[in-house]
């Protein structure tokens, strides 16, 4: 288990504090303080969690280490789970739970394989927050989380233009399993997405002691708007896969109807002679040309010229093109 503490400083930033238990004296000090938990058992964040005395459905929802309640709002506590854009290829899908108090707030990393660095950047630099108190870090988490979203979403559209332009120039350079994987990522960035909206919306309807939508609607408010822009972006995103999924699909069906045609020619080049070779083998004791020199030879050259001119008629129409 790895707890790190950080407090808000004059200047609006975080700054690392050495405590590593929680106690239930900072839900009434003036410190607003950040605790970030992970890799913690349920056992081991029951003991961090036993000082704040919360109520047991909100312990409970702590405790899961599956998702169980993507919202709880309460008179002194605020609970959510909020997903992350890593794990697009993993079964179960990573995602931060937020605790909130009055003055503090706790986030309990769920994810095994990236550490919350990887969700949010610059914890130990100047964090932009736009006041000193925990509602501010709240927002800034939370803004934090969906950016990374639109990044990874904004990296697959970078992606598919590549793939794009060098199906341009080679259209049978397509990679099915390349635009699967991009597929995959985004369906989960637009899930994620979705959950994230999710949040923005319902926050703007909490009222309690840990948060108030009403004191912070300021920027809280623009949590929406952003949203919605984020969603522009990654449909933008989805439909630029969903235009390579079609060029592949149109370069296939290009594929199989190449060959159809093949055998169409084949078959039809072929169906006179075999008409000859049959009315000749049907008549084999009264073969017409038996009595002429080189009759076979000459019943070939007919067989021969009968092909030619097929095939030319087919490649005049344009049958190979």
């Amino acid at each position: 288990m790895n707890v790190r503490v950080f407090g808000i400083s004059d200047n609006s930033t975080l700054i690392p504090l050495p405590e590593t238990t929680l106690s239930a004296s900072w839900v009434q000090d003036d410190i607003h303080r950040w605790v970030d938990i992970e890799a913690a058992t349920p056992g081991e964040l029951e003991d961090l969690l036993a000082p704040f005395h919360l109520r047991p459905e909100v312990l409970a929802a702590c405790l899961t280490p599956e998702r169980s309640e993507r919202m709880m709002s309460q008179k002194a506590a605020l609970y959510m789970e909020v997903p992350t854009h890593l794990g697009w290829d993993q079964s179960e899908k990573p995602y931060v739970s937020f605790l909130c108090l009055q003055s503090t707030v706790i986030t309990i990393h769920r994810d095994r394989l990236h550490t919350i660095e990887d969700v949010i950047r610059d914890l130990d630099g100047d964090v932009p927050l736009y006041a000193n108190n925990s509602s501010a870090l709240l927002f800034y988490l939370l803004v934090e989380i969906g950016k990374q979203t639109v990044n990874a979403a904004l990296r697959v559209r970078e992606e598919a233009e590549q793939l794009d332009q060098a199906c341009h120039q080679d259209p049978n350079a397509l990679d099915p399993q390349k635009i699967s994987t991009l597929r995959r990522k985004i369906s989960h960035y637009a899930a994620v997405h979705d959950d994230h909206s999710y949040v923005a919306g319902v926050l703007q309807t909490v009222e309690s002691a840990a948060f108030s939508f009403r004191e912070q609607s300021r920027f809280f408010g623009e949590t929406l708007p952003l949203s919605g822009l984020a969603g522009q972006i990654i449909a933008g995103t989805a439909d630029r896969v969903s235009s390579l999924q079609r060029d592949y699909d149109a370069v296939v069906q290009n594929r199989v109807e190449s060959r159809l045609q093949f055998l169409t020619i084949l078959s039809a080049v072929f169906l006179p002679l075999t008409l000859i070779s049959g009315l000749y083998g049907m008549n084999f004791n009264d073969l017409p040309g038996m009595g002429i020199k080189s009759g076979y030879l000459i019943v070939i050259g007919i067989m021969l010229a009968t092909a030619v001119f097929t095939a030319g008629y087919f490649y005049i129409r344009g049958w190979f093109d």
